[in-house]
């Protein structure tokens, strides 16, 4: 964990774990203090120097978290691909263009399924 002006960004073992602690994080953050979260997620290779992480996969969560609106969980189709648990689906956002990303970038709105 490393906090990030007003943000704070995780690092996972996979995306599955990734996404399932953003949405347990939106959640537990309004009930907690009654400030709206709102999480960007991507998945790849990390530059892991001194105990902080860096590279293309950062950068892209960070902007997807920039384009998420409070009380969401957006993911890459990156993250998306390769998560594989029960209890969560998703919702297509599309391709969208990112700040400092050459292409857009596909989307999706991580949503607990209705049990």
């Amino acid at each position: 964990m490393k906090w990030l002006g007003d943000g704070v960004m995780f690092h996972f073992p996979d995306a599955g774990t990734a996404i399932r602690s953003g949405l347990d994080l939106v959640e537990r953050t309004e009930k907690a203090i009654n400030v709206p979260a709102r999480i960007g997620i991507d998945a790849g290779a990390v530059v892991v120097q001194e105990g902080d992480y860096f590279g293309r996969t950062v950068n892209i969560a960070a902007r997807i978290a920039d384009y998420a609106r409070p009380h969401e969980v957006l993911v890459s189709e990156a993250a998306r691909a390769t998560f594989g648990v029960d209890g969560v689906h998703f919702e297509l956002i599309g391709d969208v263009p990112l700040k400092g990303v050459s292409k857009a970038v596909r989307l999706h709105k991580a949503v607990r399924a209705l049990t």
